[in-house]
């Protein structure tokens, strides 16, 4: 029987065309390599799956209708078995990286797999744009919260959940703050003093204690605008579905003031 997977998935996109010429066109398959199989399963099965009396071309049969049709309803069964298999080997420990920007949301998305899996430990660390990257494409990182795609790939899991502005202070200009990935994408550097932190928890208390010039990120909002950074959360082509299907489905509006 296992022999006959092939031939029976052949025959139930076959049966959706009028009859074996136009069926041979989308299944893949020259007319008589489609026919071979068919007489395979004729002869498997003592049934007849085509009307081959039909003067110009033959027809499908009511069995060959039924045949395929029982072998597409337990195809589906055997991936839906096979899908609540894998979701139910649900990690217990997952990695995550954020911009520091973004830890609020990422710490309330946390909670939510903790709440709702048997997720026990989340590693999270905090880098700048280029070294939260650089480690996503490494491996290191299962899922990271970010303000852009990284690279030009297109990720099998990746959602936006909102819109970041980078909100401009202008309170001293004897100093010049900003991060290192800012720092770095400079084409000319400021004149003044410069005070560089990959932390946005130093950055925010440089601005507090001593004024400067830079910028620092809003809370999420959904308001897109021509100066906004969508925020997304993307994970690994290899992440767990159902944590993947916790993440997608959780109301982030209710966040995003």
């Amino acid at each position: 029987m296992d022999t006959l997977h092939w031939p029976l998935s052949v025959l139930s996109r076959a049966v959706h065309f009028k009859n074996l010429t136009g069926a041979s066109a989308h299944v893949g398959l020259s007319q008589p390599q489609l026919s071979r199989l068919v007489a395979q399963l004729e002869k498997e099965f003592d049934v007849t799956l085509l009307d081959r009396t039909a003067k110009r071309k033959s027809a499908w049969t009511p069995a060959a209708f039924r045949l395929a049709e029982v072998y597409s309803q337990n195809s589906r069964k055997l991936q839906s078995s096979i899908r609540e298999v894998l979701e139910l080997q649900v990690p217990t420990h997952i990695h995550v990286g954020t911009l520091e920007g973004l830890s609020s949301l990422a710490l309330t998305v946390i909670h939510r797999l903790y709440q709702h899996t048997k997720l026990q430990i989340v590693e999270l660390d905090v880098f700048d744009q280029n070294e939260l990257e650089e480690r996503f494409f490494n491996g290191d990182f299962d899922v990271i919260f970010t303000i852009r795609t990284p690279g030009k790939k297109k990720f099998k899991h990746q959602l936006e959940v909102g819109q970041q502005t980078l909100e401009s202070i202008s309170t001293n200009n004897d100093f010049s703050v900003l991060s290192s990935f800012e720092y770095g994408r400079l084409k000319k550097k400021p004149e003044n003093k410069t005070f560089i932190s990959n932390s946005l928890a130093l950055r925010k208390s440089w601005f507090s204690q001593f004024g400067g010039v830079g910028q620092m990120p809003s809370a999420l909002h959904k308001n897109k605008g021509r100066d906004t950074l969508p925020v997304l959360i993307i994970a690994a082509d290899t992440f767990n579905e159902t944590l993947w299907h916790i993440i997608s489905q959780q109301n982030f509006n209710s966040d995003a003031k």
